[in-house]
């Protein structure tokens, strides 16, 4: 049996439902999944409840959360780079509120961990960059206050810039959730260098591929089916792994006209890619 525990995330099937996600998720082998919520209502009562029976039920494990937030658009870069994360004062004392609600549900269901597209951090020289941090450092504080680590998703920064990041937090409460395809399709990083710099801080992986644009950075690249992309999965994990990893792989899709079909395939492949690498 391998070291790390493989699962997908709950968002990846486009499956509306969430009760059916968790169900299909099972029914396809999966040992855990990456949950979260589909809105507000479903943080409290009878339908937190009924989702948190359904996950006793069917066995799966959940080894992390996930806070998205209302207005983030991802038609483009330049899109995402003006909505996304908590980098825009004007709209984060809500998204705050959502850590903290979102946060304290999934703490009630088990969950340790939460990860967060922050968005945009700055350079470390840049003006900003500590107004940005400040936030991210709330954020990661109220998700403490309820009992959870704060991960941080990989792809807007090159990995050295999110080891700057990671130092200037200075808590022992923050982590990285690696997504190696996130570095080509924003054009940020070469995954498996971002692995070597960050994997001592790595608590999640997203198994996730891509193809970079022709205009890297500004046009988004293409994400693909697991090995058929150009993410070094191997090289990736070893990095990983040399740095200390042996956490979670969560597969994610999102794009695709057949997304059961793609992720089925992707937890066979990482199968045999952690057989073949000995793990």
């Amino acid at each position: 049996m391998s070291t790390h525990l493989i699962g997908c995330t709950l968002w990846s099937l486009a499956i509306p439902d969430t009760i059916r996600s968790i169900l299909t998720a099972a029914e396809m082998g999966f040992e855990a999944i990456q949950f979260t919520f589909r809105d507000d209502a479903e943080t409290s009562g009878a339908a937190l409840e009924r989702i948190r029976e359904t996950i006793a039920r069917t066995g799966l494990k959940v080894p992390g959360g996930m806070v998205g937030f209302v207005g983030e658009d991802c038609g483009s870069i330049a899109a995402i780079r003006r909505t996304g994360g908590l980098t825009d004062p004007a709209v984060f004392p809500e998204r705050l509120e959502r850590c903290r609600r979102w946060g304290d549900a999934q703490a009630r269901m088990g969950i340790k961990q939460v990860t967060v597209h922050v968005g945009f951090v700055p350079e470390p020289q840049d003006a900003g960059y500590g107004d940005v941090l400040e936030r991210v450092a709330k954020a990661a504080d109220v998700f403490r206050a309820a009992g959870l680590t704060m991960g941080l998703e990989t792809g807007q920064e090159s990995g050295k810039v999110l080891v700057r990041v990671l130092k200037d937090l200075d808590r022992d409460h923050v982590s990285i959730n690696f997504d190696p395809a996130n570095f080509i399709l924003y054009g940020s990083d070469e995954p498996v260098a971002a692995a070597k710099a960050l994997g001592k801080r790595v608590s999640m992986a997203h198994m996730k591929d891509g193809i970079p644009s022709a205009k890297p950075g500004e046009v988004w690249g293409e994400d693909v089916p697991l090995g058929t992309g150009k993410v070094d999965f191997a090289a990736v994990l070893k990095a990983l792994r040399k740095g200390g990893f042996t956490g979670p792989l969560i597969v994610e899709r999102e794009a695709g006209s057949d997304r059961v079909k793609d992720i089925l395939g992707a937890k066979w492949y990482l199968k045999g890619l952690l057989a073949g690498l000995g793990v």
